[in-house]
């Protein structure tokens, strides 16, 4: 892996959270975004806490469109394997990002093993079965 991956790959995270905000209009307390990809498939989606509860990006109350925001975060997928191929790096197969707008906290699960074939879960179920799990804690 060469020098510089770690930045070029923290800013493209950076970018996703801000995609997201950006689309939350100052209403998002917390982001919750999910970026999956294999050779074959492309899935990006995410959830906010607004008002205290736990909301997809449909529920959001934004002048913005919802579709418009999965499809910019699908395309920029194609950012993540740039940058993996110019740096030497392996590509995640899936990230999970959580941003607490209030403290600015940030953390993500970055990982590489591709889950859908081993466990026979598609994406999708696993982001539902995220935003399920917010939900209780609610």
């Amino acid at each position: 892996m060469k020098t510089g991956y770690e930045e070029a790959f923290s800013n493209l995270q950076s970018d996703y959270i801000s995609l997201c905000l950006e689309y939350a209009e100052g209403k998002a307390e917390e982001v919750f975004a999910y970026l999956y990809r294999t050779e074959t498939m492309r899935m990006f989606n995410v959830f906010f806490r607004s008002d205290g509860k736990i909301l997809a990006a449909s529920q959001m109350v934004t002048s913005c469109n919802d579709e418009e925001l999965m499809e910019t975060g699908r395309n920029d997928i194609s950012k993540l394997e740039e940058i993996c191929s110019e740096y030497e790096a392996a590509v995640p197969n899936e990230i999970r990002m959580h941003y607490d707008v209030k403290t600015g906290k940030y953390d993500a699960e970055v990982a590489y093993e591709d889950y859908s074939i081993k466990d026979k879960v598609t994406p999708f179920q696993v982001f539902m079965n995220w935003l399920k799990e917010e939900r209780v804690k609610q």
